[in-house]
């Protein structure tokens, strides 16, 4: 939750709500892992939505400023299917790839392309859960060239691979009423 702290979207509720999830997956962890788990993805989906991509507060100087973060975030998002190149955004900003890049990980925490990742990992997410697609369509549709790359990074973002993330889910969905659109 440190970034969460350093990020001025995350607020005191935020923090609070997150807290509680981890406690309530702690608590159930050894009598209903399935619940524990809903517990998680509900604190990762928070902690996502308060993050969503905004630089940390308290950036250093040089690190980009908040319009040239929307500026590559619209970018990334409209170009997920395809290949993206720290060169391209730094290009984008009128920056040299070196000066880029050290911009950009101060500003976001990350580099260029784990952060290209995150965005990807979060339409894939988002595309999961409005559609039953096939796993591999997904994967592609974002920019990953297989279901095995696709996984490999779902899961480092997420903790879970993605279909089990998607079966529970889809069980949370039907539970609070909501119906997956084909």
């Amino acid at each position: 939750m440190d970034g969460c702290h350093r990020s001025s979207a995350c607020s005191a509720a935020t923090i609070a709500a997150v807290s509680l999830l981890l406690s309530d997956a702690e608590a159930s962890l050894s009598s209903d892992s399935d619940s524990a788990c809903r517990h998680l993805i509900r604190a990762i989906d928070l902690l996502h939505q308060a993050h969503d991509g905004l630089p940390p507060a308290g950036r250093g100087p040089g690190g980009l400023a908040r319009w040239q973060i929307k500026r590559l975030n619209d970018y990334i998002d409209t170009h997920l299917d395809t290949r993206i190149r720290t060169e391209e955004l730094a290009a984008l900003l009128q920056l040299s790839p070196g000066h880029f890049s050290h911009a950009f990980k101060q500003a976001m925490g990350v580099p260029p392309l784990a952060h290209v990742a995150r965005r990807r990992i979060q339409a894939a997410r988002e595309m999961m859960l409005s559609t039953d697609e096939p796993l591999i369509r997904i994967a592609h549709l974002h920019g990953f060239c297989d279901q095995s790359h696709f996984t490999r990074i779902f899961r480092r973002e997420t903790g879970i691979a993605p279909q089990a993330w998607r079966k529970i889910r889809a069980g949370h969905a039907v539970e609070s009423g909501a119906v997956m659109h084909a």
